[in-house]
């Protein structure tokens, strides 16, 4: 009996270590499948990496030409804004001195207008203060004549 334990342990241990090896046969079937498929997959890539390469050569060309006709624009037209820019300082720099001439104009006449205005003011005191002494000097003339009855109405 042991040799037929032995021998049926022995079968499936056959059979185990069979299906075992078709296993392992079927993944290097399928690994050798897989690394042609990576293989030609990595050809593509390649391929596409070098396409790219030219097609950014191609393109970086390009836009180096189109960037240097664009940098030649561009100073052109920085020159002649610092040209304008120049000329509207100068226009800036006259319209200020006439502003401060206009300013230094208007504070003199400011001046004058005040200083006149001063002199009426103190004018009118002065008409006032005649003014009141007349005033005065009527009333206490009526008063007196009232006082000593000499006033004809």
């Amino acid at each position: 009996m042991a040799d037929k334990e032995n021998l049926a342990r022995a079968e499936t241990e056959i059979l185990s270590l069979q299906h075992i090896l078709e296993l392992r046969s079927h993944e290097a079937l399928e690994a050798r499948r897989s690394e042609r498929m990576w293989r030609e997959r990595m050809e593509a890539f390649n391929q596409a990496i070098e396409q790219q390469k030219e097609d950014t050569l191609d393109i970086t060309s390009d836009m180096m030409r189109q960037y240097k006709g664009m940098q030649e624009q561009l100073m052109k037209k920085v020159a002649d804004l610092e040209a304008e820019t120049r000329q509207l300082k100068k226009v800036i720099e006259e319209r200020d001195a006439e502003i401060a001439r206009l300013q230094h104009e208007k504070e003199q006449q400011k001046k004058a207008t005040d200083q006149e205005i001063l002199q009426y003011q103190h004018k009118m005191e002065e008409m006032q203060v005649e003014f009141a002494q007349m005033l005065r000097e009527t009333l206490d003339k009526m008063h007196d004549r009232l006082a000593t009855g000499t006033f004809k109405g």
